[in-house]
C-alpha cells in the first residue's frame, strides 16, 4: 500500500508500506518576510513524522530548510537525506546523513538509492535553467520513486527542457507531483525563480499518461502561488487526472 499526504509547498509524505519518505520538508516559517507570510501554519514537524528517507530537490530555503531539519537530526534517529551532491555539505553541517545524488546528463536518470523495496532515481531538474557546480554536478534534481509496481515522479522546482517530456512519457509515472506556481517578468524581476505553470503541469501529466496529478507550490505564499480555480481550469482544459489536496489531506494510491 502507498499513501501520499500533502504538507505544503513541495513537501509530501509518501508512505510505502512501513517506510516513510518526506520530500522537501519546509515545515517552518524561515522564508517569511515583512511582506510575505505563510497562509497556514505547518501541519506537522519532521520529529512527529519520523521519516526513514528525506528527499531534497535543491538548496532554496523553502526546500532545504535548516529550521525544519535540525531538530530532527538532533534526535539522532537513523534517516537518509537524499540531496544533490553540491548541497551535501550543507546537510552534513547540520548533523544529517547526506546521500549525494547525481544524474549523468539532461533527461537521464542517475543511479538509484534503494531501501526496503523502494528505489529513488535522480534526474536533472531545470529551475528555469539547468545549473551545475564546478565539478559538473547538477544543483537541482527531480526524482522518480518506485515501490512495487508504482512510480511517483517528484518534480521539485522544475521547468521543461529539451528531451524531458519524451523521457518522462517513456517512463510513464503513475503519479506526478508537480509545481504549478508558474513564472513571469514581475516575479523574475524580484529574484523569484519560477516553475511550471498550471497549464504546463496539467498537459505534462496527460502526455506522460499519469493516473494522478497532484499539484504543489501553489497555496503557501500568495506572492508566488496559483489560485485553485486556475489549477482546476487547466486540468479541465487538458483532461488531466487532477487531485487537489488541502494541507494535511491524504490519498491512497
Amino acid at each position: 500500500m502507498m499513501k501520499l499526504t500533502y504538507l505544503g509547498q513541495m513537501c509530501y509524505l509518501i508512505e510505502c508500506g512501513d517506510l516513510k519518505i518526506v520530500t522537501d520538508p519546509y515545515l517552518s516559517d524561515s522564508v517569511d518576510s515583512k511582506d510575505s507570510h505563510r497562509n497556514y501554519p505547518p501541519p506537522t514537524t519532521l520529529c512527529e513524522l519520523l521519516p526513514d528517507i528525506i528527499v531534497i530537490s535543491h538548496p532554496h530555503g523553502d526546500h532545504l530548510d535548516k529550521k525544519s531539519l535540525e531538530p530532527f537530526y538532533r534526535l539522532r534517529r537513523r534517516a537518509f537525506t537524499l540531496v544533490p551532491a553540491p548541497s551535501a555539505g550543507t546537510i552534513r553541517s547540520i548533523g544529517g546523513d547526506a546521500v549525494e545524488m547525481r544524474a549523468p546528463a539532461p533527461a537521464q536518470f542517475g543511479k538509484p538509492f534503494s531501501l526496503a523495496g523502494v528505489s529513488i532515481y535522480p534526474l536533472p531538474c531545470a529551475h528555469t535553467e539547468l545549473h551545475t557546480d564546478s565539478a559538473g554536478d547538477y544543483c537541482e534534481l527531480s526524482y522518480l520513486i518506485e515501490y512495487g509496481n508504482r512510480r511517483i515522479f517528484f518534480g521539485g522546482d522544475m521547468s521543461i527542457y529539451g528531451g524531458l517530456v519524451e523521457m518522462l512519457a517513456d517512463t510513464k509515472p503513475d503519479v506526478m507531483l508537480l509545481p504549478v506556481n508558474g513564472r513571469d517578468w514581475f516575479r523574475t524581476s524580484r529574484n523569484i525563480i519560477g516553475n511550471l505553470d498550471s497549464n504546463e503541469a496539467a498537459e505534462l501529466s496527460v502526455v506522460c499518461g499519469a493516473k494522478l496529478f497532484i499539484p504543489g507550490h501553489h497555496d503557501l505564499y500568495s506572492k508566488n502561488g496559483c489560485p485553485n480555480d486556475w489549477i482546476e481550469y487547466s486540468a479541465r482544459k487538458f483532461g488531466a487526472p487532477l487531485k487537489l489536496l488541502a494541507p494535511g489531506e491524504s490519498v491512497e494510491l
